[in-house]
This record gives C-alpha cells, structure tokens and sequence, in this order.
C-alpha cells in the first residue's frame, strides 16, 4: 500500500481486499475446482483507474471494479465467457 500523501491512489483502501474476498466467495459458493484461484497482485500500474483486476487466461483487464461488481463478472465472465464491457480497462491504460 502507498503512503497517505502519494499522489497516486492505492487500490487497497479503495476495496481490493474486498473484492478478493467477494471473489474468493463467489467461487466458494459455486464449488468451483481447486484450480480456479483469486492470486492478490502488487500494482497493476493504472492506479486512477482503479481498483484493477485481470481475469486469466483471457487477460482480461476491468477497471473501477468494486465489491459490487464482482457477481457480474463471476456470472458472465467466468460462467458464460462474454466480458463486461462496462468495467473493460481501457487498451491505452494498460502500461505493461
């Protein structure tokens, strides 16, 4: 986590936990196999954006995801296959 004063923002106090904890949930729930895994990351770089997440092994990157919007993504992404287009990180934020 960043310092308080960083001019970037830190996704952990904007709900990354949270959201892992939702997915870790959402696949609890759905009795999913051990090899589907939520795998916390450092900074996926477009802090202004976020919080960030990346679904494999698509690649996958959503932005501006909150805890809220983590049964949407389980249920289309991961359980039909379709992106959700509104959360979709912009091509240009990301900065690999």
């Amino acid at each position: 986590m960043r310092p308080e004063d960083s001019p970037l923002s830190s996704c952990g106090p904007r709900g990354g936990s949270a959201i892992a904890d939702a997915f870790r949930a959402a696949i609890a729930r759905r009795g999913w196999p051990a090899g589907v895994k939520v795998t916390a990351t450092g900074c996926l770089t477009p802090c202004l954006i976020g919080p960030n997440l990346v679904v494999y092994p698509e690649g996958v990157w959503y932005s501006g995801v909150s805890p809220n919007d983590v049964e949407e993504i389980v249920a289309t992404h991961l359980d039909r296959g379709a992106v959700v287009e509104r959360l979709l990180m912009p091509k240009e934020a990301r900065l690999w």
